[in-house]
């Protein structure tokens, strides 16, 4: 009896990493590697680089940083891409001040996106271009 729940436990932790890492863009492949909340963040853009401006919260509010791990595949095709932007837990949507530069110009890189928040906001969904990134199972 305990192996059919096992079995049914393993394919549900299965299922909820492949949409935390399912990614709909060709020839780039995305992963939200982690969520963390802070004060203040880095406004940098991605890949990243020499822009070094930061922030802070206002009372209340807390910065959402979403990292999202990249590889550029061979068939990838460098074009501007619009900001990533987040939902919460009740469909209100959040967006960040990175953008995206020179996305192709490195073969792997990491971003971390910073999204400004109400104090608890649970997140729901990460949407990069026409990628939706389950995050309500990393927002612990």
């Amino acid at each position: 009896m305990t192996r059919p729940v096992l079995g049914a436990f393993a394919f549900a932790a299965a299922a909820v990493a492949a949409a935390a890492q399912s990614s709909a863009i060709p020839g780039l492949d995305a992963k939200v590697t982690k969520i963390e909340r802070a004060g203040s963040a880095s406004l940098r853009d991605c890949p990243p680089g020499t822009n070094t401006v930061s922030a802070v919260t206002k009372p209340g509010e807390q910065f959402a940083l979403v990292t999202v791990a990249f590889k550029v595949g061979t068939g990838f095709k460098a074009s501007p891409m619009k900001r990533p932007t987040i939902t919460d837990a009740s469909d209100k949507s959040y967006f960040t001040p990175s953008q995206f530069v020179d996305v192709g110009s490195m073969p792997e890189y990491s971003c971390t996106f910073p999204f400004r928040v109400p104090e608890g906001t649970k997140l729901k969904t990460l949407k990069i271009e026409s990628a939706t990134f389950d995050l309500a199972a990393l927002d612990k």
